[in-house]
């Protein structure tokens, strides 16, 4: 899957992001479909069974997952979905 960020960029989930990581998104994209709630949709990709979420040093050099789900998130604030 190509997912093509708000600044323009395209990551690869197949090349960039681990199977977990990307089956993490795929229920993450349904979440943002449904037009969830920002808070709740932060609240369920910021726990330790994300395997995109490394904690909060992870904010500071965020892996392609991790862009991704930042990039939903910002999304979902803006009503841009």
């Amino acid at each position: 899957m190509l997912y093509r960020l708000s600044d323009g960029t395209t990551i690869d989930t197949a090349r960039e992001c681990s199977f977990e990581e990307r089956n993490f998104l795929q229920k993450m994209i349904i979440f943002q479909h449904m037009k969830m709630d920002p808070a709740q949709f932060r609240a369920r990709w910021r726990t330790p069974d994300n395997p995109a979420w490394r904690g909060e040093q992870g904010l500071q050099n965020p892996t392609p997952a991790l862009r991704i789900l930042l990039d939903m998130e910002k999304r979902l604030r803006a009503g841009d979905n």
